[in-house]
């Protein structure tokens, strides 16, 4: 298993992350990546991006050092009914938008409540991928999640930074996975890289993929043409 793009990552723009745009092109370029894409929090959390950084995007190149450049966001779910942290006005003119939960933005819930957040986040045409489900912290009812991922046609991201810094995704994540597989939902795999020295580091989320046969034609940044359909 292999991937030609990373798509979930953070420069310096999030105060807790720690290289430049350019230096995680550069990085990405050097890891042979057809694509990269910088997705940087939402300004739901404490030191997330303000509006206007996302707005500004558009004057960014389409391409740089030779590869393409996706101009995302992770935005913060802020309630259980699915608002985010963004404007449908932002949202819109972006190449990837992942929704994530984080502690920060929104306190925990029940499983109930998590499942209803996401399903609602799903309906919305801005959203592309839902963000680290696997995380424990906020368990939802996983086959009901990715069932309707199905009838959306959206992303189920695996990210490979969980498998250490959120203690108990593993186990979430390969249950996720496995519904993926079962259900025909397309799956993002990604680094969500806080520095350069991160970039491209996909090994725990392939492994795991790998270990249960799941299938290439299922990860869109497993190859040039998924990715461009799926993400043009």
């Amino acid at each position: 298993m292999k991937t030609i793009a990373d798509l979930h990552m953070h420069t310096s723009v999030s105060q807790h992350a720690y290289s430049t745009l350019d230096e995680m092109a550069m990085a990405a370029k050097f890891k042979g990546f057809k694509a990269f894409g910088i997705t940087n929090h939402g300004p739901g959390m404490l030191d997330g991006a303000m509006e206007l950084h996302f707005l500004c995007l558009r004057n960014l190149p389409n391409e740089l050092y030779g590869i393409r450049f996706y101009k995302g966001a992770e935005v913060n779910i802020k309630s259980y009914d699915g608002q985010l942290d963004l404007p449908e006005s932002i949202l819109k003119n972006l190449d990837i938008v992942i929704a994530s939960y984080h502690a920060e933005a929104i306190a925990p819930a029940s499983p109930a409540d998590h499942t209803r957040g996401l399903i609602e986040v799903l309906k919305n045409p801005d959203v592309d991928c839902l963000g680290h489900i696997g995380n424990p912290v906020f368990q939802c009812d996983y086959e009901a999640v990715i069932k309707a991922c199905a009838q959306e046609e959206k992303l189920i991201e695996i990210n490979s930074n969980s498998f250490t810094v959120r203690p108990g995704s593993d186990k979430n994540c390969k249950t996720v996975a496995r519904l993926c597989m079962a259900y025909g939902v397309s799956v993002l795999v990604s680094s969500d890289a806080h520095s350069k020295y991160a970039v491209g580091s996909h090994d725990a989320a392939l492994k795991m993929l790998k270990s249960i046969s799941f299938p290439e034609k299922l990860i869109v940044n497993s190859d040039w043409d998924l990715l461009q359909r799926r993400l043009p």
